[in-house]
């Protein structure tokens, strides 16, 4: 939690919980239209972002890497692999791994901090929004043009491990287009 009284102060505290960021392991419950999930995020000191997605009985369904603007999403379920750019997989790439877990990322202007953490951001090509505006964030909702994902972050750990673009089976099918 923060311990500032006003946006300015929350602003301060954030970019510094950023620059001191080791990593970071959130159990999170993750609703799109066509999929509410229980999910794994992990973001590493780097900025690299790892979510798997569990079925409810624990098997792994899916999971998206994001390295900076490069995505990966494995169809585990499916067998199929994708790999693109961010704004292809919902806006998930880029600064956005950091601001799922409400910190800011580098060189982002478009944030609006209430006093207990960030209340939204807009990006060129998505809005994000947090209820409530506290840190660490509860509800965090993505919205790009007609995609709509909500995050519900119900634990969360420091996890300093670096995270590695995952292995690919070889029997998945390629370039199969996500149902992001």
């Amino acid at each position: 939690m923060l311990t500032s009284t006003s946006p300015a102060e929350a602003a301060r505290q954030l970019a510094q919980r950023r620059a001191e960021f080791r990593g970071e392991r959130s159990l999170i419950r993750l609703k799109m239209p066509q999929l509410s999930a229980r999910a794994q995020l992990q973001i590493d000191s780097g900025g690299r972002m790892l979510m798997t997605i569990y079925s409810p009985i624990g098997t792994t369904l899916a999971r998206l890497y994001a390295e900076g603007d490069d995505v990966i999403f494995l169809n585990d379920f499916e067998a199929t692999v994708s790999r693109g750019k961010a704004k292809d997989f919902g806006a998930l790439g880029g600064p956005v791994p950091f601001l799922l877990i409400g910190l800011p990322g580098t060189g982002q202007e478009a944030i609006t901090y209430g006093p207990a953490g960030i209340e939204s951001v807009r990006l060129s090509d998505a809005t994000i929004n947090y209820d409530p505006p506290v840190y660490p964030p509860k509800r965090v909702v993505v919205d790009q043009g007609s995609r709509h994902i909500e995050i519900e972050h119900l634990e969360s750990f420091v996890d300093p491990s670096t995270l590695e673009a995952p292995e690919i089976p070889g029997k998945y099918r390629c370039c199969v287009p996500p149902p992001l």
